[in-house]
């Protein structure tokens, strides 16, 4: 009876951390991002480095693990989409700070301090995972993020 029980508990553990880890992988990075083209580019200080950052939303169990999340102050604002509801309604200017959740397969490798560009997907809405977020992914064309 006591072997019974050992062996069921330590089941139900394995099967629990199975489950953690399938549900985590649905959340990491590369995903299907939330647009597929660019609408904003910008270039900017590194200011902070995360690996595996956790990015939540609103809904219970809505979250992205991005690969990188960079945040940088930005020095110039070298394009965006003008018919892009998401840029539009947000106002992105030089001098402030913007994060940029990078979900490219590489390992960049930027420092505090250093010049980067930015082109990516810019969701401007306050209840998304993605919000307030340059998103460089390899779903979203022509993305990137560049040592300058």
């Amino acid at each position: 009876m006591l072997i019974t029980v050992a062996a069921i508990a330590v089941l139900a553990v394995v099967l629990a951390f199975a489950v953690n880890q399938w549900s985590v992988s649905q959340h990491m990075y590369p995903q299907d991002a939330i647009n597929e083209s660019s609408n904003i580019a910008v270039r900017g200080i590194v200011t902070s480095v995360e690996e595996n950052h956790k990015s939540l939303g609103m809904a219970v169990g809505s979250y992205h693990i991005f690969r990188f999340y960079i945040q940088l102050n930005i020095t110039q604002v070298v394009w965006m989409d003008e018919n892009s509801p998401d840029v539009s309604v947000s106002v992105v200017n030089v001098g402030d700070t913007i994060s940029v959740g990078y979900d490219n397969l590489d390992n960049p490798q930027f420092s505090l301090g250093q010049n980067v560009e930015c082109k990516g997907y810019y969701f401007g809405a306050t209840d998304s995972i993605y919000s307030f977020i340059i998103t460089v992914s390899p779903s979203i064309s022509e993305s990137y993020l560049e040592q300058i």
